[in-house]
């Protein structure tokens, strides 16, 4: 035999084996990289609520490790029901149980068994994560070139593209002009500002590997460089210095107001000095209009003073009343604790919101970026500063533990239908005549309410059919003192 011909016959057959099996552990590998993706993707949404992989307790306990304790079918089913298998007596079940405060894991009987298995494998070989090697210095938050600034504004305007795709401008999301519309997206003023505060946002990590799902909607089809990174922070680190120009409104009335004071001037001037106009009628109809309008624009203007119907201001965070009082039914009081025994309802402090986002770390409208800055405002040890949207001038007394706790009013009564707003706004003008018309027509409660057992006269005329019901207005809602001492 030819070792020659032997050699050459086989030689094309290994070539052919060796691809094959690269081709087969390509795809393996590539097959368990969306496994364990996947995996992550379903564990960051279902469990990280709850539960942490190698950072300790949480709600329920740490994970790392805990897929040794059990088979994989006992985790189907405790995954699914807790409840069922701890009152079957499982002992693994019941001493988890007892651990946490007595307090059954939440069902996910809507996970398919393939998605479990996804949580279960990703939870195995989970592995803390590698800190990420950078082309540039991301640590740098001011002194950019002019080039670099340019460079930045031009990618993030969309004048240029991005070396990896990704065909939206950064700034048909993160507007960078003032609106009246809720954009749940940041600004590029907020962007900028997380991005210079001490221990801010972290770009290059953000834009790296999104951690939230909106974020992973969003950002799926951005593939940015670390330079193309660096040029966006260029920008909003000039940006946050330099900012949008505020707008500034035409003047209307005191246009209005000025050109009527101009006309009714020369008609005054012409009637009684240079007598261009024959017809005294036109001086006399030029300075009755001015009249009119000065009279009409200082009656409305003067009704006006102190009254801020609709005022809806951009607060420091988006904060949503329909998510929080509608959508997930939080009681009014829980934010506002202080309606109950104080004069004003309370501003939630930073705490208050911590109670809920320490555990929920991710909004379903604007990810993990409002959330981030309740975080990032407690490490600072400084309160977030809520804009205040009710105000009633200071020589009026108004107590929400009168109306809210005595009186029993429901919050919507003067704040309207809160649980239907996105942006809080004020909805009444608050005026003494509103005021007063309420006090006319409210009825006061006086069953079973201690706070007016002292009223004996009107108590006796409601058992003796005397009257029917007891307004505020009979109980000293329209005098004076109540409300201006």
């Amino acid at each position: 035999m030819n070792p020659t011909a032997s050699n050459s016959g086989f030689r094309p057959a290994g070539v052919l084996l060796a691809a094959l099996l690269t081709i087969v552990f390509f795809i393996a590998d590539t097959g368990s990289t969306n496994a364990q993706n996947e995996g992550k993707q379903l564990f960051e949404k279902n469990c990280t609520v709850c539960h942490k992989i190698g950072g300790g307790k949480l709600v329920g306990p740490e994970l790392m490790g805990v897929t040794q304790r059990r088979d994989k079918a006992g985790y189907f089913k405790f995954i699914k029901n807790s409840k069922e298998l701890i009152d079957a007596g499982d002992p693994i079940a019941v001493k988890v149980y007892e651990e946490n405060n007595k307090i059954p894991m939440l069902t996910f009987t809507q996970l398919s068994d393939n998605e479990i298995n996804s949580i279960i494998d990703y939870i195995d070989k989970w592995e803390p994560e590698k800190e990420k090697v950078f082309t540039v210095d991301v640590n740098k938050k001011d002194g950019f070139s002019h080039t670099e600034i340019l460079r930045g504004e031009r990618l993030f305007f969309g004048l240029i593209p991005f070396e990896k795709g990704g065909t939206t401008a950064c700034v048909s999301c993160h507007n960078t002009i003032t609106n009246d519309t809720l954009n749940w997206n940041p600004s590029a003023r907020e962007l900028a500002m997380a991005f210079m505060e001490k221990d801010g946002m972290n770009m290059y990590k953000s834009m790296g590997e999104p951690t939230s799902d909106v974020m992973r909607k969003t950002h799926g089809e951005y593939k940015l460089t670390d330079q193309e990174v660096f040029y966006i922070a260029a920008f909003l680190s000039e940006f946050n210095q330099t900012g949008e120009k505020p707008h500034k409104t035409f003047p209307n009335k005191l246009m209005l107001f000025i050109l009527f004071a101009v006309l009714m001037t020369l008609a005054l001037v012409d009637l009684i000095f240079t007598k261009l106009i024959k017809y005294k009628v036109v001086h006399l109809v030029v300075i009755l209009a001015g009249l009119g309008v000065h009279f009409n624009l200082a009656v409305v203007e003067a009704q006006s003073l102190s009254r801020t119907q609709g005022y809806a201001p951009d607060q420091p965070i988006k904060f949503s009343h329909k998510v929080h009082a509608g959508d997930n039914k939080t009681d009014c009081r829980y934010c506002h604790s202080f309606a109950d025994y104080s004069k004003s309802a309370g501003t939630p402090s930073n705490n208050v919101c911590l109670n809920c986002h320490k555990v929920v770390l991710s909004g379903r409208n604007s990810g993990k970026f409002e959330i981030n800055k309740i975080h990032r405002a407690a490490k600072s040890g400084k309160p977030v500063e809520w804009i205040r949207i009710h105000n009633l001038p200071e020589h009026v007394f108004f107590s929400h533990a009168q109306h809210a706790n005595a009186g029993k009013i429901a919050c919507e009564t003067c704040h309207g239908a809160v649980a239907e707003m996105n942006i809080m706004k004020q909805v009444e003008d608050l005026s003494m005549g509103w005021c007063i018309n309420c006090h006319r027509s409210t009825k006061v409660n006086f069953k079973d309410n201690q706070y007016y057992s002292t009223y004996l006269k009107l108590h006796e005329e409601l058992k003796s059919g005397k009257i029917d019901s007891v307004t505020v207005e009979k109980i000293g809602g329209l005098d004076c003192m109540k409300c201006h001492y």
